[in-house]
């Protein structure tokens, strides 16, 4: 049982960590947190399972009414009714424990492989966005946004501004990775929509983009716009 409970612990600090850290803003790392979650319940059932089997499994003790002929005869008797309830319980803490050892080892997996990847893709170049998808993530970006149903089944993307975005293009966004839909939620109750990483990167590359085109080219210098008219005069004392 203690055992179980130095696992609950140690799977509930990483699980804090990068709750609070940069992974929880790669793709598919929610689906990892929620794994992890689910590790550090499975050991805390564990424990649990384990403490019930601990407290039906009968005490060697003397009742009130003090020693009997037949004492061993009760003590065995309660030890056969103990048995399969002890069985039970230590039959389901195995079961979470050999569940939370698969995740564990899926978990190895499935973190670094989101690792790599968002290392791999943080060193391409973000993908350049139009005007019109721009004002849909810039919308998207402060928060409160979902997908859902309404009316006769028409599916709306409805956000905290008046904003608008079609379905054409959120699925745009969708496509190149640039906004996350959860799925694990009915339309009828609204899906939320988050903007990713590579979402972020692209708002600022076209803020940048946007800044840079809007300054003004230099004009002539008053030396070179003065030339001209100089030649002229030199033209006219001849």
């Amino acid at each position: 049982m203690h055992k179980s409970q130095e696992l609950a612990g140690k799977a509930l600090l990483p699980l804090s960590a990068l709750d609070g850290s940069p992974y929880a803003a790669v793709s598919g790392s929610r689906q990892s947190l929620n794994a992890l979650g689910a590790v550090v319940s499975g050991a805390s059932l564990a424990s649990c399972d384990l403490a019930h089997a601990l407290a039906a499994n009968p005490l060697d003790s003397t009742g009130f009414a003090g020693p009997h002929q037949d004492e061993d005869r009760i003590r065995n008797a309660r030890h056969a009714r103990a048995v399969p309830e002890m069985e039970r319980h230590l039959a389901d803490a195995a079961l979470q424990l050999e569940a939370c050892e698969s995740s564990c080892h899926d978990l190895v997996t499935s973190i670094t492989r989101d690792l790599e990847r968002a290392s791999t893709t943080t060193q391409q170049a973000p993908h350049k966005i139009s005007p019109t998808q721009y004002e849909a993530l810039r919308a998207l970006a402060k928060g409160g946004a979902t997908m859902q149903t309404r009316g006769r089944g028409s599916t709306l993307v409805v956000i905290p501004d008046p904003t608008r975005i079609t379905i054409a293009t959120f699925q745009s966004l969708d496509k190149h990775g640039l906004v996350h839909l959860d799925t694990s939620v009915p339309l009828y109750q609204g899906r939320r929509i988050t903007v990713t990483a590579e979402g972020q990167r692209a708002l600022a590359q076209y803020r940048a983009r946007t800044r840079v085109s809007a300054v003004p080219a230099a004009g002539p210098t008053a030396t070179a716009a003065g030339m001209p008219t100089v030649a002229v005069k030199r033209e006219a004392r001849r």
